[in-house]
């Protein structure tokens, strides 16, 4: 990511084409993009043999020439080339503008090329100065004129917002990334510019259709306002340097002010394109670039001792100096130019006493410190200038903003009485309001916690190249926890959650733009890591932007500019927050608090009472709390195979009587019981529901063992057709009934069977016939999905399908029969409720958990129908129970659904709402319970705190408690004393 190539490229294309002499005209804009990313003779190797201003009204027609304008799409802009174009001076226009162009501005340039002169317009995205190759700038110093804050410092200036966005957006475009954002969470404006250059890349979709990359690029928006300090320090690396001192701008340097400077050195370019020591040495600091100077100057003395005329002895040495001497002149010029630039700096550092204020800047800066004394001294200091006391005391202030109030106060009143005017001087308390601690979302400074001091600790055990560069930017503590995945969500987060699970992946390409502008000093720690990434092969990439490159002056300025938009309270001390409240081995109102509490009052007295029964009631309620035993619920996977379930059923049919009813099992893994009687005890009972006495449902076989003895041991009945059994005999009516089933046949007529008639069958059947019949007992099923079927008659299976006996259900024969019932039980059991105790405590437990009742349970079913079908759709849930002894109870819970429907009515037509309603399967009559089991386990475990839980917050309620009572104490006994010696200070003066 090398923004000076990216914006080199875009400028060789343009002055590339047409392939003829050209004119190539700029603006204000995008004149210092063009000259620090190419050169002189870079221009005129491709035929631009003038480079001109569009707003110079005085330029010569010149119609035989091509123009070539790169510009910015400004109103400015865009207003001297629609003069140009109503009146063109050269014969064909090519137009390149530096970011995205709208609609409308294209359309009003149709409008005003009146001559057809344009050939070209196009878009090169290089609408940013590339000072470095890891740095580039939007070149938006802030003013009174054009600001950068809004009317409070988390707003934006709209024109300032603005152009950042362009700005961001064309680096972004010149690199062809398509980055993820994150931001500063506390900083306004650093959100919504985040937020603007999102929808932009979501409006200019197709622009920034890129490669996708393995891991996205990272576009990381930082608040100068977090990080105050870096731009207000003394600079001790040569570029830096140079810009603090005497102003970098645009890679040009201004040294007309320099004693005895001569003209040709007045102003100096410096830029490591043209500049292979600047290149060389641009991060290097000052004591080493002494020595590197010292070096270059020998290298051209010694250069120069080889060009003189005594050296030139044959053909060869003279035709080797007309080779040389260029670049030997080139080389003397530079050497001059760095010879005077240096000595200008060492001047001013003497003139200024920058040593010594250094060396307190340094010590404020970083965790060691710096002495109060040590800042009186430089603003007593009468060598010092008035702009470095400044500086030193804004330093002193932003660190010690929450602990020393007092002496900041001091300090200021120092400078008003050391040369400084009343309206820098306020500037203190504006730095306060605008970038104070309360403003700054990280600890700037490593003095607000344990851990931040012993990451402090051990960098100063690393050691530093000297006392002057122990400084690090915050920025370099942001890349690394950024690196190493520490970068906390919660105060960088990504814009609207576009970057979920990104904060634990490292990206390649970092691009970060600082709002309120950047410096040398982290340009030079951005350039660094970029140094170390390159000689490792997975390496992370980092551009640094800024809406300016600040000086120390250059900040101040704009902070003073933006001053006088905010508030007029920004000129007054911050209001105290609860960070500046002293802590509890402080002196608290000048009270030492150790001799205090050997003071007998009786406010201690009676705070310490209130202090007893609060800790004694506190501490109760947490015993209470530590005792009760609580039931966490959790929600698993049933992993259990191969069980069987029971389920434990109570059921009246007043309308059916037993001999009709057939109680049948079937589950999908194609398992059927028939009939089930095991288990299942039938009752007779009258339509109301009462028990008939001393009868049961098998009362139509009690005579059948009476009947085998009068027809003796040799008797065998005829089975009439029906299955026969393995004996080959049916002796009994149930016997012939069975082989009927068997076969597949109905029992309609049991008058015409011989032992139906012997047993009196019929006759007991019209006793019955107007009976009901209760059906209780418990059945084992399969624990997969399956029903439960209470119908008429008995089923029978032919081929691959089961039917019902329905003939003696519905004959008419003056009873009419019907499937209302009413559910008194019907609950699943597990294998564990068969054992008493366990059965008690899940049984105690469903009651303790609510869970108790089952759904169907007293439910009733009315009809008046034979043909009526209920079914019941039920959900079979797994539940455990975990006690604190250790037992383990595993039971059902289940829920439930009811569906009815007359069976008559194969289809029901439309509804109220005109839905058309068919049933593709008929149905039989009867009562189908079908149960489905659930893959959940449920999972009851009662839990209590532990012992050491009740002991940590007994002594948490104890010394909290205490602390608070020894605070409160302390206060009231220094107010009291204070208010004594007040009133004895009045008894005195009278």
């Amino acid at each position: 990511m090398d923004v000076v190539k990216a914006v080199e490229t875009y400028i060789t294309k343009l002055v590339s084409t047409p392939s003829a002499m050209k004119v190539l005209l700029l603006d204000t804009h995008t004149t210092p993009i063009v000259s620090l990313a190419s050169t002189q003779s870079t221009l005129l190797s491709h035929q631009v043999y003038l480079t001109d201003r569009i707003d110079n009204v005085k330029r010569d027609r010149m119609s035989h020439m091509k123009c070539v304008c790169f510009l910015q799409p400004s109103e400015d802009s865009l207003d001297a080339l629609s003069a140009e174009l109503r009146e063109p001076k050269y014969g064909e226009y090519y137009l390149y503008f530096s970011s995205i162009l709208s609609k409308p501005v294209i359309e009003r340039l149709a409008d005003v090329d009146e001559f057809e002169v344009v050939r070209e317009v196009q878009e090169y995205f290089a609408d940013y100065a590339p000072l470095l190759p890891c740095l580039f700038s939007l070149n938006h110093t802030p003013t009174s004129e054009k600001p950068l804050y809004g009317s409070s410092p988390n707003l934006w200036d709209s024109l300032a917002l603005e152009r950042s966005v362009q700005g961001i957006t064309a680096v972004l475009l010149s690199l062809k990334k398509k980055p993820v954002i994150r931001y500063e969470k506390t900083s306004g404006m650093a959100k919504k510019l985040a937020s603007e250059v999102q929808h932009r890349m979501q409006a200019e979709a197709t622009l920034f259709d890129f490669r996708l990359t393995q891991v996205a690029p990272l576009l990381l928006i930082l608040d100068r306002r977090n990080d105050p300090v870096t731009p207000l320090l003394s600079q001790w690396t040569y570029q830096a340097m140079v810009h603090e001192l005497l102003g970098i701008h645009n890679g040009r340097v201004n040294l007309s002010m320099v004693p005895d400077i001569r003209p040709e050195l007045s102003e100096i370019t410096l830029t490591t394109i043209t500049d292979p020591f600047f290149q060389a040495h641009y991060l290097a600091t000052f004591g080493d670039l002494g020595t590197s100077l010292k070096n270059y100057v020998q290298s051209y003395q010694s250069r120069s001792l080889a060009q003189s005329p005594s050296s030139i002895n044959s053909i060869f040495d003279m035709k080797r100096f007309v080779e040389e001497y260029p670049e030997f002149r080139k080389l003397g010029g530079n050497v001059s130019k760095h010879v005077a630039l240096v000595g200008e700096l060492s001047r001013l550092v003497d003139r200024d006493r920058l040593l010594d204020v250094g060396e307190v800047e340094q010590g404020l800066a970083t965790s060691s410190g710096s002495d109060f004394k040590n800042v009186q001294a430089v603003v007593n200091n009468p060598v010092v200038p008035a702009w470095n006391k400044l500086r030193v005391v804004i330093l002193y202030a932003l660190r010690y903003q929450k602990t020393q109030t007092s002496n900041i106060a001091a300090l200021i009143n120092l400078l008003l009485s050391n040369g400084v005017s009343r309206e820098e001087a306020r500037l203190v308390y504006v730095f306060l309001n605008v970038a104070g601690s309360d403003q700054r979302q990280d600890d700037l400074f490593s003095t607000e916690s344990l851990l931040a001091k012993g990451r402090s600790a051990l960098k100063g055990l690393k050691g530093v190249e000297n006392v002057y560069t122990q400084h690090t930017p915050h920025l370099s503590q942001t890349l690394e926890n950024l690196f190493k995945g520490r970068l906390k969500d919660t105060t960088y987060p990504f814009l609207d959650g576009t970057g979920a699970n990104m904060g634990l992946q490292r990206p390649q390409d970092i691009i970060i733009f600082m709002i309120g502008g950047t410096t040398y000093e982290e340009a030079r720690t951005v350039a660094l890591l970029n140094q170390e990434a390159g000689n490792s092969s997975t390496g992370t990439r980092i551009l640094l932007g800024g809406t300016c490159v600040h000086n120390s002056s250059s900040y101040v300025e704009m902070i003073r500019a933006a001053a006088e938009k905010f508030p007029a309270s920004v000129y007054e001390p911050p209001p105290e927050s609860a960070t500046t409240a002293p802590s509890l081995n402080l002196n608290l109102g000048g009270v030492n608090t150790t001799e205090d509490v050997k003071v007998k009052t009786r406010t201690g007295a009676l705070l310490t009472l209130i202090s007893a029964c609060i800790i004694l009631a506190f501490t109760t309620m947490e015993f209470f709390d530590y005792r009760r035993v609580g039931v966490d619920t959790s929600i698993v996977v049933d992993r259990s195979r191969g069980q069987k379930l029971s389920v434990r059923l109570n059921v009246t049919f007043p309308h059916v009587p037993c001999y009709l009813l057939s109680l049948d099992v079937m589950d999908i893994s194609g398992e059927q019981q028939r009939d089930v009687s095991h288990n299942i005890l039938k009752k007779r009972v009258t339509k109301t529901g009462v028990d008939m006495p001393a009868t049961r449902g098998e009362d139509l076989r009690n005579e059948i063992d009476k009947l085998a003895e009068q027809r003796g041991s040799g008797y065998c009945g005829s089975c009439y057709g029906g299955q026969e059994p393995e004996s080959g005999c049916c002796n009994s009516c149930e016997q012939v009934r069975q082989a009927y089933t068997d076969k597949g046949w109905s029992f309609g007529n049991p008058d015409g069977i011989e032992q139906c008639v012997e047993e009196g069958w019929s006759e007991k059947l019209k006793d019955q016939a107007d009976e009901g019949c209760n059906v209780s007992g418990r059945i084992r099923v399969n624990k997969v999905i399956g029903s439960i079927q209470i119908s008429p008659g008995r089923s029978y299976q032919t081929g691959s399908r089961t039917f019902q006996d329905l003939v003696p259900y519905l004959r008419d024969d003056g009873n009419p029969h019907d499937f209302s019932h009413t559910i008194h039980e019907f609950l699943f059991m597990a294998d564990d409720e068969y054992n008493p105790n366990k059965a008690k405590i899940g049984k105690d437990m469903k009651q303790r958990m609510g869970i108790a009742d089952n759904p169907l349970d007293g439910v009733e079913a009315k009809t008046t129908k034979a043909t009526y079908m209920y079914q019941y759709f039920l959900k079979v849930v797994s539940t455990q129970f975990r006690m604190l002894e250790g037992k383990t109870i595993n039971t059902h819970q289940y829920s439930s659904t009811q569906f009815e429907r007359d069976l008559t009515k194969f289809n029901e037509g439309e509804n109220k709402q005109g839905v058309f309603t068919q049933h593709g399967v008929a149905g039989s009559p009867g009562a189908y319970f079908n149960f489905e089991i659930s893959p959940i386990l449920v999972v009851h475990s009662e839990t209590r705190q532990s012992f050491a839980h009740f002991l940590t917050s007994t002594c948490a309620i104890v010394g909290g408690v205490l602390t608070v009572a020894a605070l409160l104490d302390g206060i009231l006994f220094a107010t009291g004393r204070k208010l004594r010696k007040g009133g004895d200070g009045n008894v005195k003066l009278m």
